[in-house]
Order: C-alpha cells, then sequence, then structure tokens
C-alpha cells in the first residue's frame, strides 16, 4: 500500500481521484453493477486520509469531475440538439453544469478535512456519511433541483434495495457509505476489531432489507392498460403545421384498445392547452366513458381563472371520472428559469413551454372505479418526498393504489438519462410497496411491480402500445406510512453519537 501512495503524488493524486469518481455511474443504469460505487466511495475515502483542506478540496472536486462527467454529461444533448445551442456553447454549459455539482463533493472533503479530521474513526465516519446525505439533499432541493446519481439508487437490483422499504431512497445511501467506509478501513489495516465491524454491519444490511421487504402484502384485484408510445419527434412536437399528424396517429394506436381499465397517453401528448382543443378532450372523454375505460393524458393547462396568464404542465383524466393535475416539481430552465435575467440571452433558454406554474402541493391524485391513481409528470418521480406525501393523502381507504407516472425522456436522445430516470421510478415503487405504472413518448414504457420489477415494458424509439394487466398487490411499508420522519431521527441520533465519541480513539 504505501508503494501505491508514492506513485499517486501529485497530479498523479487527482488523476486516481477523477477515475475513481467516473467509476460511480457505473453502478447505475445502463450497467447497474451496484458494487462499483462502493469500490468508488472507499477509494475517495482513502484518498482523504492524512490530506489538508485545501488538497481535500482538490481531490473532492476532481471525484466529483469524474462522477457528473460520466454520469450526466448527457445534458449535452438536450442543450444542443434541442435547445438550438452551438456546440460550443453546449460543452460550457455542460461543464459549468458538471463543475458545480463537482464543487459539492470539494466541499465535502474540504469541511469534513478541516474541521473534523482528528476526531474518533467512528466520528468520522458518521460525519462523512451525514455531510454526503447533506450535499445530496442541496443538490436535489435547492435551485439545483437536480435529485439524479444519490447512491441508494444503485439497489434497485442490489441485495440491500429492501432498506429503502424502510428508509427511502436516502436511506440506503446512508447505509451504504459506512459500509464503502469500512472495506476501505479494512483493506488498508486488517484490524480483528475493523474486520468484526464490517461483518456485523454487512449483516445488519442484509437483516434490513429483509426486513424491508417482508411487509405485509395484499392483491385485491388487477387493471388492464393500454399505454400509447406516440415516438413523436420532439423538433415537431411543438410546430403547429404537425398538430393534427400527431393527434390523428395517437387516436389510431388508441383505436383498438378502448375497454381496457386505464388508456395513458405520454406527457404533453397533447401540443396545445387544453382550453385550445376542447373539442377533442370531449371526444377523448365520451369515447373513454361509452367503451368503459379511463383515458389519461399529458396536457398543458390554462389557469381556471380569467384574469391570469398561468399555464401548468398538467394531466387530464377523462371519461366517467374527471380531474386534473398539474405538476409541481418543475424542470429547471426546461420547465421554468431559477435566474429569470437569462431568459432571452439564448434559444436554450426560451424553450417551447418553458415558463410553467408549479401546481398546489395540497392537491391529491386521481379516484377511480377499480384504484387510486398517485399521478407523477416526469421530473416528479425523481422526488421520493413527493410521491410519498400524494400517496399519504389518498382520499381512498378502500381501493388499491398504483403510481401512475407519464413523461417525455425525447430531449435526452440516446444517452443514460432515461435509464437513470426509469431506475428512479423502480426506486419508488420499493420505497412504497406499490406498482408503477410509466407511459413516455419514446422509452421507456413499462409496468413495474411493488417490488421495483420490471413485468413487461416496450422498445425504446418505436412507436408502440404496451397492453397489459398490472397485478393491484399492496406492500406495507415504513416509508409509505411515515416518508423520512424514522431517517431523519436515525441522523439526528448519528450526529449525537458522532459529539460524543469524537475524542476517543483518534483517526488520521
Amino acid at each position: 500500500m504505501n508503494r501505491l501512495v508514492s506513485k499517486l503524488q501529485g497530479s498523479g493524486t487527482y488523476l486516481f481521484a477523477l477515475i475513481v469518481g467516473a467509476i460511480y455511474p457505473l453502478a447505475f443504469a445502463p450497467f447497474e453493477r451496484w458494487p462499483l460505487a462502493i469500490l468508488s466511495v472507499s477509494a475517495f475515502w482513502w484518498l482523504l486520509k492524512g490530506t489538508s483542506p485545501k488538497t481535500a478540496f482538490r481531490l473532492g472536486f476532481c471525484y466529483g469531475l469524474g462522477l457528473f462527467a460520466v454520469g450526466i454529461s448527457w445534458v449535452f444533448v438536450s442543450i444542443n440538439t434541442f435547445g438550438n445551442a452551438s456546440v460550443s456553447l453546449a460543452v460550457f454549459l455542460t461543464i459549468l453544469f458538471i463543475a458545480l455539482l463537482a464543487s459539492l463533493f470539494g466541499l465535502l472533503a474540504w469541511l469534513f478535512r478541516k474541521y473534523f479530521s482528528e476526531y474518533s474513526l467512528v466520528s468520522q465516519i458518521i460525519i462523512f456519511s451525514l455531510f454526503w446525505l447533506g450535499i445530496n439533499l442541496f443538490q436535489g432541493y435547492s435551485f439545483i433541483s437536480f435529485p439524479w446519481l444519490y447512491l441508494g439508487y444503485s439497489q434497485t437490483g442490489g441485495i440491500f434495495m429492501g432498506i429503502g422499504s424502510l428508509l427511502g431512497v436516502h436511506g440506503i445511501s446512508l447505509y451504504l457509505l459506512p459500509l464503502a467506509i469500512l472495506t476501505a478501513e479494512v483493506a488498508t489495516a486488517k484490524t480483528t476489531s475493523k474486520i468484526v465491524a464490517l461483518g456485523s454491519y454487512l449483516v445488519l444490511g442484509l437483516g434490513l432489507s429483509w426486513w424491508g421487504l417482508s411487509g405485509e402484502t395484499k392483491q385485491e384485484s388487477s387493471l388492464t392498460v393500454a399505454l400509447v408510445q406516440p415516438n413523436t419527434d420532439q423538433h415537431k412536437k411543438w410546430d403547429r403545421q404537425y398538430f393534427a399528424e400527431i393527434v390523428n396517429d395517437m387516436l389510431q394506436q388508441t383505436e383498438n384498445y378502448w375497454g381496457a381499465d386505464l388508456v395513458v397517453w405520454p406527457e404533453a401528448a397533447i401540443p396545445a392547452m387544453d382550453s385550445q382543443v376542447n373539442w377533442l378532450l370531449e371526444d377523448l372523454s365520451k369515447q373513454a366513458t361509452n367503451s368503459g375505460s379511463t383515458f389519461i393524458t399529458g396536457i398543458p393547462l390554462l389557469s381556471n381563472s380569467q384574469d391570469s396568464d398561468e399555464y401548468y404542465a398538467g394531466i387530464k383524466m377523462l371519461g366517467a371520472q374527471q380531474a386534473d393535475y398539474r405538476k409541481q416539481q418543475l424542470v429547471p430552465f426546461g420547465e421554468y428559469l431559477p435566474l429569470g435575467f437569462l431568459r432571452g440571452l439564448i434559444e436554450f433558454f426560451d424553450l417551447p413551454m418553458s415558463s410553467f406554474t408549479p401546481g398546489s402541493s395540497r392537491q391529491t391524485g386521481f379516484d377511480t372505479d377499480k384504484a387510486y391513481l398517485i399521478p407523477a409528470i416526469c421530473y416528479e418521480i425523481a422526488f421520493s418526498s413527493l410521491i410519498q406525501d400524494l400517496s399519504a393523502k389518498s382520499e381512498s381507504k378502500t381501493k388499491p393504489k398504483v403510481i401512475l407516472t407519464i413523461s417525455n425522456d425525447t430531449w435526452f436522445g440516446q444517452s443514460w438519462g432515461p435509464l437513470q430516470h426509469f431506475q428512479m421510478a423502480q426506486m419508488r415503487a420499493i420505497e412504497n410497496g406499490l406498482p408503477v405504472i410509466r407511459g413516455t413518448n419514446n422509452g421507456l414504457t413499462a409496468l413495474i411491480d411493488h417490488y421495483g420489477q420490471v413485468i413487461d415494458q416496450e422498445e425504446r424509439f418505436v412507436k408502440a402500445v404496451l397492453a397489459g394487466v398490472v397485478p393491484l398487490t399492496q406492500r406495507r411499508t415504513w416509508f409509505s406510512q411515515w416518508g423520512y420522519w424514522p431517517l431523519t431521527l436515525i441522523s439526528l441520533l448519528l450526529a449525537l453519537v458522532a459529539i460524543g465519541l469524537r475524542k476517543s480513539n483518534k483517526s488520521t
């Protein structure tokens, strides 16, 4: 090990940090080699040991740079191809965004080495893990609003995924971080105490995962569904001359599937304001009612107030029961501009339908004859607390619940982005113990069971209809009942433990 350390002097150390950061995204879709995330975090911890705060910041920044350059460089596609920014400008904006996210890991490393390097090993492990969780929350809920590549998402098919049913995706992350650190400690100094600690911690995680997946399960009925995947070209979507072609194609795709319990068109399937196409919506509602179907479509919704020019990304439910849902969690730059003064500077900051208003947080889901639908429009499926809250606010205490998400990932072309997005939908199923119905414009259109496993899915980039049966199996989970309150309490207790043990068995 000393030989390796001697080779990683100067710039070589930062290159190694860049490489181990780049390994991290390979734990997620489309590769899903989840042990690589553990290896990556272990190597990062090892690199930080004994460093100065200034060096730690640089290492953390390089680590984050590798992580996000490999993991989310696909944002270039939406900026260049669909935002009509030049290649040079798209590259600049992509690098700027990656650097912003990478700086969070630099800050994490600097704070950790500046203020906690003399704490005991137990305290350091806890503080490092809580700091990591903190930057995840900042990344997802600050002005950045980009909840991507959380460590917990690596477990959608992993052995610790059941922890998500107890404590959510952030709870999985908080478990995996000490696991990675203990692995690094054992690899660098195989003491009996560390080996025992690592073995015990593994057993704890497996036990928690088994407990999370073993909740009471009940299947009351099933739902027949038809998910229309129109594969509409994003360049044509908002061009008025293609409106009739787009709608007629979807009507033809749907024609043979009226009579299914649920017929779904994807996000913004109808490229017009609802008030502009009342004739079409009335016809679709009549078709749904006559055939006994519930019809769902994504469509921009104009404010009900005549004095307002606000509009929303929305879902309309048509048929015997009718209701609207307005998207609460908007995509920064795509659906709203965090920094308003940027509008008009370049075409990317003035994308079609980029001035939406967020919907009310007091909204509920859709109550149909057979099931209670928990709606999520595209980006919203990435926010676990939002889905849990909508589930908890269910107005029906007797009908089975199912998560319904519609999306349009066409913005990201053939990149990894849509596959990572799909993995988030799987985690929402694991957390809430509910099946997920996912309808998209060009994939991945899929049916997911209450354990987050795929029942059926349609190929990407094709015009198709996914017709199938969704068992309405409900699995009782801690997370569905309590959300992130248990994890909050655990984090506070861990912080107290870290403070209490900070002076014993000091580690560098």
